[in-house]
């Protein structure tokens, strides 16, 4: 299957192409058996993908969402999960429970190309539009339960006035959610040219943040329970991952995945 991705859109190869390499390894951290399936069926040069310090990055952002959005799931089986900015995630099919509502939402030709190699079910919904089109709100049917938001590899891209929009979206219309974010320093942001992966795109991250408590002031009724570094996951990965999260100037420019709630 050959693909026309460009700029942002590209980017959705890079976690599919992380996760397929991780699962077909030696030791895998993750099984991703949709993810091989997918690269399989995607004329692309992958290999170009291929970098260790992108690659740890995004494993490690999987294990920190798999495992909480598992833990909430378990605390709410019949929880609506919604991922913005979904690309090809295939998180759904990894988390155990199958009353969970899944709504995926990405750009129109995202979820057109999603559609060619994942299956809507019953509890699996695709919304083929843009993160910031304030209609999606109203496709998601949520009666009184709990709301868990994803987004993963996503606000970086964005200004700091369309955060700002979208997390006044959420709020307006699930008021007492429980948000799972990535967030990237701005040091970090300003280097799209430098990045391993993102370089070989025409992406360009846009937008960063020092901590998930700092995202406090992006809107009003926003609050910052916990996060997590990504070395956390990377103690096991070689010496140099155990020497770079321990030293403050290195680890507090790394990536984040941030829990917050709108109350």
């Amino acid at each position: 299957m050959k693909i026309e991705l460009k700029g942002v859109q590209e980017t959705l190869l890079i976690p599919l192409a992380a996760r397929a390499f991780e699962t077909k390894s030696k030791n895998p951290r993750i099984k991703d058996v949709k993810a091989v399936e997918m690269v399989s069926k995607i004329e692309y040069d992958f290999s170009k993908f291929d970098r260790k310090m992108s690659k740890e990055g995004v494993i490690a952002r999987t294990m920190i969402l798999d495992r909480e959005t598992q833990k909430f799931v378990n605390e709410y089986p019949d929880v609506v999960c919604i991922s913005i900015g979904c690309g090809l995630d295939t998180r759904y099919y990894r988390i155990r429970y199958n009353q969970v509502q899944w709504y995926n939402i990405d750009f129109p030709e995202v979820i057109a190309l999603r559609k060619k190699l994942i299956y809507e079910n019953k509890n699996v919904h695709f919304i083929g539009k843009s993160a910031l089109d304030i209609s999606w709100n109203d496709d998601i049917y949520i009666e009184d339960k709990k709301v868990l938001i994803i987004m993963e590899g996503l606000l970086m891209y964005f200004t700091e006035p369309e955060v700002i929009q979208l997390f006044c979206m959420i709020k307006n219309h699930f008021p007492n959610c429980t948000i799972l974010v990535e967030i990237m320093h701005p040091f970090i942001a300003g280097c799209s040219k430098q990045h391993d992966t993102i370089k070989h795109t025409d992406a360009v991250f846009r937008w960063g943040t020092r901590s998930g408590k700092a995202m406090e002031k992006l809107c009003e009724g926003l609050h910052f329970v916990k996060e997590w570094n990504l070395f956390d996951e990377l103690k096991s990965r070689g010496v140099m991952f155990r020497i770079a999260g321990n030293i403050p100037f290195i680890r507090n420019k790394n990536n984040k995945i941030v829990k917050l709630v709108l109350q």
